[in-house]
């Protein structure tokens, strides 16, 4: 009988026996019981869990809530989880950390303590809500998405405005660092974008709600953000001394970058929601000229008078 064979019926045996002995499993293979010791390695080696046990009814025990192998996993994979701890304890958007760090010590085996946090992301601009308040909105809108169940709402608008809404919650995903739910809302029959943050109030209704059959989450959301949230624009700037700060971050769709010359770079993409764009463009200050579209010139010019307190 050839060693995978013997292995098998290692298993076989520890898995109709709660603790057999070396002596026994020789036995009843008929080998040399010192060979029992190297195909025991060879099944742990493998990822069965078989423990020694210790003591004159000792002997070999098999877990046998976990009959597959687990999987080996390199000391480069290992390393690798433990950063992503590392990485994602100071994101302040990744609400689930402890959980996931939980999650992460079960398949190392190894203490959350143990843990390497030479890595650390800073938010420059963290949202003023304690992440718990964040977390706590989150499992509100998990457990409706899950039950199937409205949620009534009181939201914060930008106008600093609170109104009522009965929402379907569809998908909560991060967009700019800020957590925002997809939602049917009944108030408006449409869509919308609701941040967590801005919810003043959150409850699950009894009633629940059906699904729409034609919903794709592509038609609301992609790789640039909310797809539903105000129409795209095309802008070209001018931006002076700014090309690595510029070559550094994909800022909207068909994105286009051209070096004029050692200090002027060419930024042309599409971007949504006018006041954002303003925003974005302010941002850079002096070291911006914008080339395109004509109302955002306008705009910028009038912007800037604001904030000198000139006259209009």
């Amino acid at each position: 009988m050839n060693k995978t064979m013997l292995c098998i019926e290692i298993l076989q045996l520890l898995s109709a026996k709660n603790i057999m002995s070396k002596n026994e499993l020789a036995e009843m293979l008929e080998i040399n019981p010192r060979n029992i010791i190297e195909y025991i390695k060879t099944l742990q080696d493998c990822g069965y869990d078989i423990e020694s046990v210790r003591g004159v009814y000792g002997g070999y025990h098999l877990n046998k809530d976990s009959i597959l192998p687990t999987v080996k996993l390199t000391q480069k994979e290992a390393d690798v989880l433990k950063s992503s701890c590392a990485f994602l304890e100071n994101q302040a958007d990744f609400l689930e950390y402890k959980n996931y760090v939980k999650a992460i010590s079960k398949v190392l085996s190894s203490n959350i303590e143990s843990f390497s946090t030479d890595v650390k992301i800073i938010d420059r601009y963290p949202l003023s809500m304690p992440k718990e308040e964040l977390l706590k909105r989150y499992s509100i809108f998990t457990e409706a998405m899950t039950t199937k169940k409205k949620c009534q709402i009181t939201y914060l608008s930008t106008r600093n405005k609170e109104s009522v809404h009965i929402l379907h919650p569809y998908q909560v995903f991060v967009f700019n660092g800020s957590w925002i739910c997809l939602a049917w809302n009944e108030t408006v029959n449409d869509f919308g974008y609701f941040k967590l943050n801005r919810i003043q109030s959150i409850r699950i209704l009894s009633q629940g709600f059906t699904k729409l059959k034609t919903y794709q989450s592509s038609d609301y959301i992609d790789q640039y953000g909310m797809k539903q949230n105000g129409e795209y624009y095309d802008i070209k700037l001018e931006c002076k001394d700014l090309y690595t700060a510029i070559s550094e971050r994909i800022y909207g769709k068909n994105q286009k970058i051209t070096r004029v010359s050692d200090s002027i770079t060419i930024l042309e993409c599409s971007m949504q929601n006018k006041q954002m764009i303003r925003s974005f463009v302010l941002g850079f200050g002096s070291k911006v000229k914008v080339l395109e579209p004509l109302w955002l010139k306008e705009e910028i010019e009038l912007e800037a008078k604001r904030i000198l307190g000139e006259a209009i």
